[in-house]
Order: structure tokens, then sequence, then C-alpha cells
């Protein structure tokens, strides 16, 4: 019987062992000029992907990619043939798509909006046209849904599906940036949808008929149905933020967890896009067996004894000035007693940084080097403006030039594609407007700002003020501290008020999760609870913070009405706390914000910094947590001489930051 029981032990660990993982990258920009689709940077994507792919242990042979021309309808659909062939029970299968996307009219009466959502290949069309194209080469949401059903079916309960769609289904125009998608619904000359039945549909994924052993799966899109998904800095918003989040992961990631990192990149690069998320949310990325973020990076390249590089940059959070120590490759903490040799960040570029080092290594072998980050360095706090012709006032201009200038917090650029911030005017009032997703017509309601001419002229420090904040909110959004012995993550959780009894009570943990995935809380009666856990094996304190839209810094934790001191948010290894006695109700505007958290070893509290927006010294000289001086400094406007070449501030900076994205509605339905 033992003998059995053995077998069997070795027999699952065995097909477990075996299991693999593969990886489709499809990948359209550069459309032939007779489809009349525009071209867009998704080629691009193809080595974000890749990359994050094999940091995860894809193999290289396991990976498929199709670019461009061999992205036909025909050439995706034999790709996914091909790999389904290959599968077994078990194995995990990543499918990532880079290109347009278009609604299609419905041809088969299954829709509540009488459109189909597409995914748009080399070969199709962007207009019907009678007798030639009616959209035959278009992938339709029910293909995608038979094609996921397929893959689910044959990966079984142990296996994992995870699908990214880096395009767009929207028929609305748009400036600011290069759109995945933006034409108008496919159909055929005068056609319009069934008014019974025009209601917004939720998004690409159908019901489909997976089997009862069918494997979990996730689909993650770069916008909802009814918005366009814009390109950030050559890449697919999507696709930056997948691999931003993909290089930060933490312990016990589930999806959900993910896509919460993802959607928080996405509201600093993408502000006026919704990513959404479909599928088996709460199931860990890759059944558990994903590759945590590593305290090292490897040199890809020694270009002579004192230079090296290697493939980590901004978008890793590394930046000019940073200092490194190297060892041994294989060692797994740093010690003083091994360091081969200490450098400094001279070039940090997206993903990529070139180090020189304070003394030449011994061999030119890369693979003997690991690279540790010894202090970090956190970029510059800075905005690229835009001035949209339609700004007439010459004295615009040359006050913002002079402000940038004397704060060396940016510069007016020529195109749109660089800035961060649209300046435009109409009939004397100036707005200032995301660029993303953002038309710069005045009736936009995604202005952050509008200022109308008092006495012939504008008051500039309003406009000023106002273009920091959002410039220093985006900093901190996108600030990233990841030690992880200091690892925490925290969470809203949904109550309500019962009027009866005049209680407030918990309600299911989901009651305020949308079906894109997204937390909403309305400003009548919805009530939420803070919830923090240490996942750390040390004791740590935290604070957090609120960013909104415009930048605007708030407490959170504590905060005006719960002002609890530092030993309160004393959290031990493993605990988790829930602060029942301060609910928290939401008021209008309605808009999306991000909660940003810190844990650290020593207490820390931002209620003093954001309150008097500036250093403040609240435990006596040198008492201060340097994160606290640190997060205080980016209220000062002024750079210095040369601007702000990375803070640093006496005291190391150590920590660890998380965050959680919510959006305040005015209604649910």
């Amino acid at each position: 019987m033992r003998k059995v029981i053995l077998l069997t032990l070795m027999l699952a660990f065995s097909l477990n062992a075996m299991a693999e993982k593969y990886g489709l990258i499809i990948a359209v920009g550069d459309y032939p000029a007779k489809t009349g689709w525009s071209s867009i940077s998704s080629v691009n994507d193809v080595q974000l992907i890749k990359n994050t792919l094999l940091d995860q242990n894809f193999t290289e042979s396991n990976i498929l990619v199709l670019k461009n021309e061999q992205a036909t309808r025909t050439g995706i659909l034999k790709a996914i043939e091909d790999l389904q062939s290959k599968i077994k029970p078990g194995d995990i299968v990543v499918i990532h798509y880079s290109g347009h996307g278009q609604q299609i009219f419905d041809d088969n009466g299954e829709e509540i909006d009488d459109k189909d959502e597409s995914i748009v290949p080399y070969d199709a069309l962007v207009k019907y046209v009678p007798n030639v194209y009616d959209g035959q080469n278009h992938i339709r949401d029910d293909e995608i849904g038979n094609i996921i059903a397929n893959f689910r079916n044959a990966l079984g309960k142990s296996g994992q599906l995870l699908i990214l769609l880096d395009s767009c289904h929207s028929g609305s125009a748009t400036r600011g940036g290069k759109a995945r998608g933006g034409e108008a619904t496919f159909a055929p000359p005068g056609w319009t949808p069934d008014p019974n039945r025009n209601k917004k549909d939720k998004g690409l994924l159908k019901p489909t008929k997976a089997g009862p052993n069918a494997s979990p799966f996730v689909m993650l899109s770069g916008a909802s149905a009814d918005e366009l998904n814009y390109e950030y800095e050559g890449y697919g918003s999507l696709s930056f933020a997948f691999n931003k989040a993909m290089s930060e992961l933490g312990s016990d990631v589930t999806y959900r967890k993910l896509f919460s990192s993802i959607a928080a990149n996405m509201n600093v690069i993408a502000p006026n896009q919704s990513p959404t998320i479909e599928g088996d949310v709460d199931y860990k990325l890759f059944g558990g067996e994903y590759v945590k973020q590593q305290p090292y990076f490897e040199v890809s390249k020694v270009s002579r004894e004192d230079i090296i590089k290697i493939n980590a940059g901004k978008l890793q959070g590394l930046f000019n000035e940073t200092t490194v120590k190297i060892l041994p490759a294989g060692t797994t903490k740093v010690d003083d007693n091994k360091v081969i040799a200490q450098g400094k960040i001279t070039n940090a570029f997206f993903n990529e940084a070139i180090i020189r080092l304070d003394s030449p290594l011994n061999t030119k072998n890369a693979k003997e080097y690991w690279v540790f980050i010894d202090e970090l360095t956190y970029g510059d706090i800075k905005m690229n403006l835009y001035i949209d012709k339609s700004v007439k006032s010459k004295s615009v201009k040359k006050a913002l030039e002079s402000f940038l200038n004397e704060k060396k917090v940016g510069a007016i650029v020529k195109d749109s594609l660089d800035a961060n911030l649209i300046i435009a005017e109409s009939k004397d009032t100036l707005s200032v407007l995301t660029v993303r997703g953002q038309e710069t017509a005045l009736n936009s309601d995604e202005a952050i700002y509008r200022q109308t001419k008092i006495d012939g002229d504008y008051n500039f420090e309003d406009i000023t003020n106002t273009l920091f904040n959002y410039a220093q909110g985006s900093y901190l959004k996108n600030l990233s501290l990841k030690n992880y012995d200091y690892e925490f993550e925290f969470r809203l959780l949904p109550g309500k008020y019962d009027e009866d009894t005049d209680t407030v009570e918990f309600i299911e943990e989901d009651a305020f999760t949308d079906e894109a995935g997204k937390f909403k809380v309305n400003t009548n009666n919805d009530i939420v609870f803070l919830e923090v856990t240490n996942k750390s094996e040390k004791p740590l304190y935290f604070s957090i913070i609120e960013i909104n839209s415009k930048g605007e810094i708030a407490p959170f934790m504590p905060n005006d009405v719960y002002q609890i001191n530092d030993n309160e948010r004393l959290l031990a290894p493993g605990k988790t706390m829930v602060f029942e006695d301060c609910p928290y109700e939401f008021g209008d505007p309605y808009e999306t914000l991000i909660l940003k958290g810190f844990a650290t070893p020593k207490p820390i509290n931002f209620r003093p910094t954001v309150k008097t927006r500036g250093p403040v010294t609240t435990r006596g000289p040198g008492g201060n947590n340097p994160l606290e001086d640190f997060v205080g400094e980016t209220f000062t406007q002024t750079r210095g001489s040369g601007g702000n070449k990375g803070a640093r501030l006496k005291g190391k900076i150590d920590g660890y930051s998380t965050e959680f994205v919510y959006e305040i509605v005015k209604s649910k339905e």
C-alpha cells in the first residue's frame, strides 16, 4: 500500500514538474495603406512582453511572436491552433495582442448594444466595402470566446490562461496621442444599431462553453469598451503598465492584486483610460509559480573593465546617480566582504542603464556578476507642457516659460505627444488638460483646471500652482519603494449604514467592485473601512496618503479626524488590522483617486507634512523618518540651480510602497 501511495505522489509530482509555460505575442503596427488603418507602435511592445515572460521562466522556444504581415487573420488563427495542439493539462498560456481594435456590427443578434467587439489583424479593412469586404478578416469577440473555451478545456483545472489586449474598441475621434482604434463602427452603409438593444456593453469577454474541468483564466484590457487606448512613450499603455507591475511582484500575488498595480500605473501614464479585468481574478498569478522581484540585476554587457550595462532603467525605478555594488553571481544578499566593485548609474534609459565602476573588473564575462542597489535616487519632478494653437494670449507662453525655467521643473514642448499637459484657450478662458484621451475643446469634462481672465489677464500664480500640484502628484503616484523586508498591503472593505439601528456594518468584500474590476463608491450611502496587512517578517509602521486626479494630496491614514499615534500604526509580522472605528464616506468631485501607502521600519506619519505642504520636524532634531523628509521636499517648487538630480536627503530612504485605486461616482447604475 505504501508503494502505491508513494508511486501516486511521485507521478503527481512528475506531472506537475513537466508543466510548461507558453507565450503567444501578436503585434500589428504597420498596417498596409490599403486597409485604411493608421500606423501605431505595437511592435515596440513585443520586447517588453517577451522580456517579462522570459523573466518568469518562459523559455525562448515556447514564446511565439507574430509581427505585422505575419499577423493576418489566417496567421493568428493558425498560431492559436498550433499552440492548442502543444499544450497539456497543467500548462500556463499567455496570449498578448497589440494593435487596433474596432466595434463591428453584430452578425448574430447576441450583443446587448448591437455591436461586436473585435481585434484588427494585418489584413482587415477599416471600412465596409460592399461585395468586397464585409468584415471577414476581423476577429470578433464571439470567436475569441470560443478560443478561450478551447484553451481552458485543454489546460484543465490545474492550468491557467492569461490574455492581454492592448487595443481599444471605441468609435470616437481624438487627439493628444496615438490611439489604438478610434474609427467608427464597422458596418454596412446605412446601418444603425437597434435602438431597443443599444445599451452599453461591459467588455470583450462573452459567455463560453467551457467544460466543468476548465482552467481558470483572466483577460486584461487596456481600456473599457467605450474608450480609446493610448500609447505612452511609444509603447502600449497596458503593455507598459503590465511590464512595470510584473517587475515589482511581491508575495501571494493574485490577478486582482496584479490588476490593482496595473491600474495604479495607468492612472499616471493614461489617466483617462480605465483598464479592465475579467475572469477568475482571485487565483494566484501563474498558480503561484511566479518569480518575485529579485534584489539584484544581471549584467547584460561589460563594455569595458569599468563600464557595465544592465537591462533595467527608469521603468524599474532606476535613475541617474543611483549607487550600486557588484558581487559575484549567485550571491543571495549583499556582503561587504564579497563586494567586487562599487559604481553609479550615469545614464538611465527606459529599460537599460549604464554604470560606471570605481574599480575595474577582472574579466569581461557578464555572467560572473550581479548588480545590487546600494542607494536609490528617485528622478525629477518635472512636466512637459504643450501650448495648443488655440492659445492667443501672448502672456501665457511667457509666464509659463518663466515658471518652468525658474523652478526647473520642466519645459514647453513642440509636440503634444511629448507633453504631460496641454494648455488651451477659448473666449478668454484658459484650460489645463491631461494629454492622453483628451480633446483640447474647452467643453471637455476632464480638464483639471479652468480660469477666465479678470481685468484683461490671467492669475498665473493659481495656474502654476495647479501645474506643480499635478507634477508632484504624478511623481508620488509613480514613486516605487520595494524593500520586501517591509512588504505590506492594504485595501478598502465595503460597508453600509443601517438607519434603523444607527450602526455601520461590513458587507460582501466585492460589493463595490464592478464587472470591469474597478472599486467604486457613491456619495449617497457607501461606506468603507481600511484593512492593512503586514506581509513581512518584521514589524513595520505605515502611513497612507490620497492623490486625486489634479495631483492634490491629502492625508488618508492617519487623517484630520482619526489622528492615531505611531504605535497604533505599528503592525507585527503577519498581522492584519481593520480600522473598524474609522468609517470613510465620500463626496464629489466624481473622479478616480489613488491611495499611496508607505511602510518603513521607523515611525512614519505624512499628515503634518501634507497639512503644512512642506518639510516639518515632528520628532525633534534628527528624529524624522527620512521618507517623511523626502515627501516634504517634493512640495518645494524650486529644485536648485541644477534642478532635482535625484533627491538625496540625510538618512537612507528605506521601505515599501503600494497602491489602491478607487473611483467616486454619482451612481452605480
